[in-house]
């Protein structure tokens, strides 16, 4: 059914192309039309240590890159018209099935060894104000920082491929707010983006996740960031586990704050938080937690930052506690504590290095398990784009 859809797509995406190259044709405008082609390239050193649940431990490491290629035409100044395909690859010896459009992203994203097109939307601009994209496209919601991390939308971090399959319109206010309207499709084998079980999408309401939110930047001023978002997934919530039950609505609500102080030369500091509740939660059964009932359902992130510290260079700390209920983030799993500093060297506009060091750890133990998993991991990697 993912081809299916991806073929559709594709369809849909010529199509718009041939009726607007048709209007342009037919039109007096003397805007002239431009083809740019663009890309990035991502590599790096990943290691992990693990702490397993019944005492043993584990190590992995391996060379990763992600490719992206892009084109975007532009017949004029409302119309555009981008498609880009994206593939990852690994030297841990996972690459062996190398699928094509077919396969859904897991909770770290598009499987080593796979490509697909990650986007391949029509975008309609016809002012200032109004954005419109409609298809295959990335969509991201992070928190400002060193190291970018969202509770709810967050497409394609890390060396990661993921996507959002429909609609995004964009309004930007005369206060200068934006607001955001997605209506996102998903399949029976899953959603595209990450999204965590028991959530499932096997009901047909499920099909259609709605998206609506608020954001403001402001580069200069004290609040760099303000922002709010709510997510609801008919259907989409197996609180006993899937396949097990009547099914739930599911609801989380997120808002998030960034503050920033200048210091001597161009040094910034960044304070900031995001936090997140979603009232309907699986049970502890349906998550093998210990104790009755259903899950906690609050998240929340905070980090420090001292950006350009010296020209090009920044770090910063992430801390953040995601409960059993919380089951949208692709930067935090559920029921997970983590704890990570990061260091970035921007090079250049387009080139960038970026070094990790995480921990991460379950909040409450399983049933059964003699132990909590604990995982350390860190990379060093490399982004160039063009």
């Amino acid at each position: 059914m993912n081809r299916f859809l991806l073929l559709t797509l594709m369809a849909l995406f010529a199509l718009g192309v041939s009726l607007v190259a048709v209007a342009q044709e037919a039109s007096s405008s003397s805007a002239e039309d431009s083809l740019a082609f663009s890309g990035d390239a991502r590599a790096g050193y990943f290691a992990r240590e693990r702490d397993e649940r019944d005492g043993t431990e584990s190590s992995d490491s391996d060379w990763r890159t992600r490719i992206r290629l892009g084109l975007l035409w532009e017949p004029n100044a409302v119309w555009s018209f981008k498609g880009r395909l994206a593939g990852r690859y690994s030297t841990d010896g996972t690459n062996e099935h190398f699928e094509f459009f077919t396969a859904i992203p897991g909770d770290d994203g598009l499987r080593f060894g796979d490509a697909t097109f990650d986007e391949m939307y029509v975008h309609y601009k016809p002012d200032a104000n109004w954005d419109v994209r409609l298809g295959r496209m990335q969509t991201k919601f992070e928190l400002e920082g060193v190291a970018k991390k969202s509770l709810t939308r967050n497409d394609s971090p890390n060396t990661e491929i993921t996507w959002t399959d429909g609609v995004h319109a964009r309004y930007t206010g005369p206060s200068g707010w934006d607001y955001h309207a997605i209506l996102q499709r998903s399949e029976d084998e899953g959603a595209t983006t990450v999204r965590r079980a028991p959530l499932a999408f096997t009901e047909s309401a499920s099909h259609v996740t709605y998206y609506a939110g608020m954001e403001k930047k402001d580069k200069e001023g004290r609040l760099l960031q303000r922002g709010w978002d709510v997510t609801y997934i008919p259907d989409g919530l197996h609180s006993e586990g899937v396949g097990v039950g009547p099914t739930e609505d599911y609801l989380a609500l997120a808002g998030r704050l960034a503050l920033q102080w200048p210091m001597q030369d161009q040094t910034r500091f960044v304070w900031a938080g995001e936090a997140g509740y979603a009232p309907e939660t699986p049970s502890n059964a349906a998550l093998n937690l210990p104790g009755t009932g259903d899950v906690d359902g609050w998240a929340f992130q905070t980090s420090v930052n001292l950006i350009d510290f010296t020209p090009g260079h920044s770090v910063g700390v992430v801390y953040g506690q995601v409960e059993g209920g919380w089951l949208l983030s692709p930067d935090f799993g559920n029921n997970l504590e983590l704890l990570e500093a990061r260091y970035q060297w921007r090079i250049a506009s387009n080139h960038s290095i970026e070094a990790r060091i995480r921990g991460r750890s379950e909040l409450e133990q399983q049933v059964g398990a003699p132990e909590k998993r604990e995982d350390t991991d860190w990379y060093v990697r490399y982004t160039t784009s063009f």
